[in-house]
């Protein structure tokens, strides 16, 4: 192997590592504001702060589609200079969304409404924070995702500190720590891009180029955050908030493999974008070996954790524990299957088969929704979880086989044009 080979290959894995570390500040934020959350409020409210947790989650997902998935698709030069456009482009979702939030929280009563109008109040904030995110990424420049998350975890620490030590803690106070520090990360965070200004031609052009990549990625993980987040929702209807308060408080164990998770799926779809314009027939079986190796090492790792003893998880979870304990073998195992999906679909998404992995979402995702609402009527916390299991491994399944036919047919095509050049 040259050295030129060996310096690349070592620069990648700094990445790699720099993008994990990355992805677990972002979680330790989510993380230490629910378990303040856990130990400051009464379970019930515990429960509602998983609502509004939900409902930041399909925000930031489908912001993140148009701007920050996107740009990990177009290389790093693009990135760079159409960095400001899209942080525009965010600002102006999260608006939007805002929006809809704070409609939401007038319909509501009592301390979930005041919480919703938080939180629709920093939306925009929090969509740039999180596009700051994934243009250092996108950009190789990964020191900015370090520094806006950093920035966030201290100052929410902070904040929480002073409510918890005024005893000003309640579910609307622990909410705006959470969420003005990361809109206060985000303009902090700012200057120091170095980005320029975004112009009204650069965005009509961008729109333009991007409209149909944009339109794929938002329906599809428009229809992932729905199913996920959903769940949250179908819970609150059926079982209550101490239902939510069970699945919230798994959740936060479980919480960091998560992040690991989706630190693979951001750096996995650049490594395949790279393999497929130099080697397309070694697509599938390295985006294979990874999904192997990852998802077993998780599998290995959740479950190891699902067992940890009463005594660290009440010191976790406080009271939402003993709520949570009995579900959390059966969500440790969605971890591993979450892998195998996101290296089936990097892979599709390489090949430019946006729209192949769409259509698995099309089919999957009200199968999973009808699954879960039976198990929440029929049964309880634990039979939702289990159903969320099932189907998340029909739709690795599904997954796999859509991009086993997208590389065979690319295959298939390229024989035939060198049979007929032959």
């Amino acid at each position: 192997m040259s050295r030129g080979r060996i310096h690349s290959l070592v620069r990648s894995g700094f990445r790699v590592g720099l993008v994990s570390v990355d992805q677990a500040l972002s979680s330790l934020s989510n993380f230490a504001a629910s378990i303040i959350a856990a130990h400051s409020l009464p379970t019930e409210s515990f429960g509602a702060f998983g609502i509004i947790f939900a409902t930041y989650m399909m925000a930031i997902y489908s912001v993140r589609a148009i701007t920050g998935e996107v740009i990990l698709l177009i290389g790093a030069e693009r990135a760079r200079a159409d960095g400001a456009t899209n942080l525009l482009v965010s600002a102006a979702a999260g608006l939007c969304i805002g929006a809809l939030i704070f409609a939401a929280g007038c319909i509501v009563d009592g301390p979930l409404s005041a919480a919703f109008v938080v939180l629709a109040a920093g939306m925009a904030g929090l969509a740039v924070q999180d596009t700051i995110r994934y243009l250092g990424f996108a950009s190789q420049r990964v020191h900015f995702a370090l520094i806006v998350d950093i920035l966030w975890l201290v100052f929410m620490l902070a904040a929480c500190w002073f409510f918890l030590t005024s005893d000003a803690e309640s579910l609307t106070t622990v909410t705006g720590a959470w969420v003005g520090s990361g809109v206060a990360a985000a303009l902090v965070t700012l200057p120091f891009l170095k980005i320029g200004k975004p112009s009204a031609s650069r965005v009509r052009n961008w729109l333009r180029d991007q409209k149909a990549t944009m339109l794929s990625l938002f329906v599809d993980r428009g229809i992932v955050s729905a199913t996920q987040q959903s769940v949250v929702y179908i819970i609150a209807v059926t079982i209550g908030l101490e239902g939510n308060a069970a699945y919230r408080g798994a959740q936060i164990v479980i919480g960091p493999f998560s992040v690991i998770a989706m630190g693979f799926a951001t750096v996995m779809i650049p490594h395949f974008v790279k393999i497929w314009q130099r080697e397309p027939a070694a697509l599938l079986g390295q985006a294979a070996r990874i999904s192997i190796l990852s998802g077993g090492s998780l599998l290995l790792l959740t479950q190891l954790v699902a067992g940890i003893p009463d005594g660290l998880g009440r010191a976790l979870l406080d009271q939402s524990w003993a709520l949570g304990k009995p579900i959390l073998r059966a969500m440790a195992l969605i971890v591993p299957l979450q892998i195998a999906n996101f290296a089936a679909l990097g892979a599709l998404r390489a090949m430019g088969r946006v729209g192949m992995a769409l259509w698995v979402r099309v089919i999957v995702t009200p199968l999973t929704l009808i699954s879960v609402v039976t198990a929440a009527y029929l049964g309880d916390i634990g039979t939702v979880v289990w159903a969320q299991v099932v189907g998340a491994a029909v739709a690795s399944l599904l997954w796999w086989f859509v991009a086993w036919r997208a590389h065979l047919g690319h295959s298939e095509t390229l024989e035939g044009a060198k049979e007929s050049a032959g």
